[in-house]
């Protein structure tokens, strides 16, 4: 456990610690100068480094009154939050530049919730997660989850899926799905800037806004807005083709 806590802590960087009754972030006033991790005392509160971005984790709720994300693979739930610390982002090592996160303190995100990403503590008495920027799925303005305040984060597209047998505007026939299989195939609703370059500058999105696109079978996360839809997130790499119609 030890040898955890202190892994843990290496990934970030402490800052000097506040002293007694300093007005922090968003004026709340920090009343002690020690800060627990898991079971360990912090002199100061946790400041995450690189591309590494500490999220406060919302509390969970019966998941038939609650839209949520599922990955489509392995119906694993993905969980939303608060960034609670996010650093700088990583140097590219061929350029030198800065990849900055695209996160900041206060922004409400999604995340994958995979056991084999990051690590989950338990921070200031609530559940936390410590996670790469990459794992986080897209921001929610306003904290609602909603298909308009929903924005897809890196090169990711939010898809609006058709219903089963269903046939698009200009007469593309979807193929016949087995009983429960979704449709890898729909209509771009929402879309990432782009992944970063060397340059740290975003590449060209293979598909915008109203283009249809068909992807992998086990690829992305399903999302429900619970709007009546059915929508999932992909990578650009998850797409197989694209039609503008």
């Amino acid at each position: 456990m030890l040898a955890l806590a202190t892994a843990l802590c290496a990934a970030y960087v402490l800052p000097a610690p506040l002293q007694h009754g300093m007005v922090a972030r968003r004026s709340t006033v920090v009343m002690a100068t020690t800060f627990r991790l898991n079971n360990y005392m912090l002199p100061a509160p946790i400041a995450a480094a690189g591309d590494i971005v500490l999220v406060k984790l919302s509390q969970l709720k019966d998941d038939t009154s609650r839209g949520g994300l599922v990955l489509a693979a392995s119906q694993r739930k993905v969980r939303d939050g608060i960034v609670v610390s996010c650093g700088p982002g990583l140097k590219h090592p061929g350029s030198g530049a800065v990849l900055p996160t695209g996160f900041a303190v206060g922004d409400h995100v999604v995340c994958d919730d995979l056991e084999m990403e990051g690590e989950k503590v338990t921070y200031l008495g609530a559940p936390h997660r410590i996670l790469p920027a990459a794992r986080i799925v897209g921001k929610l303005e306003g904290g609602v989850m909603s298909m308009l305040t929903f924005r897809p984060m890196g090169d990711r597209l939010l898809v609006n899926l058709p219903k089963p047998a269903d046939t698009t505007m200009s007469g593309i026939v979807l193929a016949g799905l087995e009983e429960g299989e979704l449709p890898t195939q729909g209509f771009v609703v929402a879309a990432g800037p782009g992944r970063l370059n060397a340059k740290a500058e975003p590449n060209p999105m293979p598909a915008g806004v109203g283009d249809f696109v068909i992807f992998t079978k086990y690829g992305g996360a399903e999302i429900d807005f619970e709007d009546g839809n059915k929508y999932t997130v992909v990578t650009a790499g998850e797409c197989l083709g694209t039609f503008a119609e």
